[in-house]
């Protein structure tokens, strides 16, 4: 299924009167299907409170999010909790991965969480760690893997659930150029390999140069390059 992301008019204000923080001021953007699309600038920007409204984990001040046509800024607290769970697969910059358990079992996790919508997680962690060059490593416990194959790991994990939208937030922040560059590699291999739309925060514009479209984003604000709002 082809996916479609829109962002009009979107903010987000921390705190009241004086003490009022506009971390995102009337955002507006729009993704093709299968898009790949990097969202970059200082740190400070508003890029991670962005990347998290689009990923339902943050309520706008206003402005709304829509997600095949619907609005997810509206949607009730349990509708939202559905669309984490079911639509969103989170890559973070610190992975987070369970260090007491192997990299297959790290993927077999999410598939709990989702409630078994998978009908084979076995067969399909497998053939994500297949995918992603980890098969020899599947039973290696997360202390036990490099700081590349901990993100493959993680980008393993957030498919699982075979999500519309992967959302991926500064996922080189701890490794080497190239090591780096190998993780958003496979990242947008695996996004664009399954029909997905891939958005990610990052601060390196190496690696965003890999993407299709490149957002900028100053001071809560944003402007695009190579594509229209």
């Amino acid at each position: 299924m082809s996916v479609t992301l829109r962002v009009h008019e979107l903010s987000k204000t921390y705190g009241s009167g004086d003490q009022a923080v506009q971390a995102v001021k009337d955002a507006s953007f729009s993704t093709e299907p299968g898009e790949f699309v990097a969202v970059v600038g200082p740190s400070g920007s508003g890029k991670t409170t962005l990347l998290a409204m689009i990923g339902g984990l943050l309520t706008p001040t206003s402005g709304s999010i829509e997600v095949n046509g619907r609005d997810i800024a509206r949607l009730s607290g349990g509708q939202q909790a559905a669309y984490r769970r079911q639509s969103v697969g989170y890559v973070f910059q610190s992975n987070n991965l369970l260090p007491y358990l192997t990299a297959r079992e790290n993927l077999l996790v999410m598939a709990r969480v989702t409630g078994g919508r998978l009908g084979n997680a076995g067969a399909r962690a497998d053939q994500l760690l297949e995918e992603l060059g980890l098969t020899r490593r599947a039973r290696a416990l997360a202390t036990e893997l490099s700081g590349g194959e901990r993100q493959r790991v993680a980008i393993g994990r957030a498919l699982m659930n075979d999500p519309e939208l992967v959302l991926v937030d500064e996922p080189t922040a701890s490794l080497d150029s190239a090591r780096g560059k190998q993780v958003v590699e496979s990242l947008i291999q695996e996004v664009k390999g399954r029909g997905k739309l891939g958005l990610m925060v990052t601060h390196d514009l190496e690696m965003a140069e890999l993407a299709d479209r490149i957002i900028e984003m100053h001071d809560g604000r944003l402007s695009v390059r190579g594509g229209g709002i």
